[in-house]
């Protein structure tokens, strides 16, 4: 499956099914929430180390980051300043990045959302920020508890955020379709008249359970 295919297959699945799959691993703490609902972000991580209070190396992301890419920007869950606004939200759209996920904040939500880029980030703060501390890009960094390698996959919805190694990818894609399949069987079963404590196994966790 190549790249473009990859994405357009995990752009179908949830991040919540895809956070089942993975085994509950490489999912964000939920300190970082999207900047407006409803809001998905689906695509490769191109990741940008920050300072608290500092947003010198989030340019520098911006200017080197190849269209397409999702910006990870960690500030090592540091929510004082907004490092992001509008000025970096026209710059990403032209430079035609796909979003930010930040555990940082951000500021100028009112410009942003009109822009339509699609931010996902720890708060919102007016306060500014630096610009002395060059941080690195394209290397691996922590965003909101989790390890994001240059590359990996970021799907992003309303429910959470997720990390999805490069080189498993194409395998996970998999699984996570099947669990959806399955769980559309389940729901069918639900609608015809079945109990969720009969088809998920669970009447024998409820001593002295009768049911219907």
């Amino acid at each position: 499956m190549d790249e473009k295919a990859l994405i357009a297959a995990l752009e179908q699945v949830s991040s919540a099914t895809l956070h089942e799959t993975m085994g509950k691993r490489y999912t964000m703490q939920p300190i970082v929430q999207p900047l407006w609902r409803p809001l998905t972000i689906c695509g490769p991580a191109f990741t940008v180390q920050a300072r608290p209070a500092d947003n010198l190396a989030t340019h520098w992301g911006v200017a080197a980051a190849p269209a397409g890419s999702v910006l990870v920007v960690s500030h090592e869950t540091d929510n004082t300043c907004g490092g992001w606004g509008e000025i970096l939200s026209v710059a990403a759209v032209a430079r035609g990045l796909k979003g930010l996920i930040t555990d940082g904040a951000v500021r100028d939500t009112v410009a942003c959302r009109q822009l339509g880029f699609p931010i996902f980030s720890q708060g919102v703060s007016i306060k500014g920020t630096s610009k002395s501390y060059p941080g690195a890009v394209n290397v691996p960094v922590v965003c909101a508890g989790v390890t994001v390698n240059p590359g990996d996959y970021i799907v992003a919805d309303d429910d959470g955020i997720v990390v999805i190694p490069r080189a498993q990818a194409e395998d996970i894609v998999i699984h996570g379709r099947q669990r959806d399949e399955r769980e559309a069987e389940i729901m069918a079963q639900l609608r015809a008249g079945a109990l969720t404590v009969d088809l998920l196994d669970l009447r024998g966790k409820l001593p002295g359970f009768a049911g219907e």
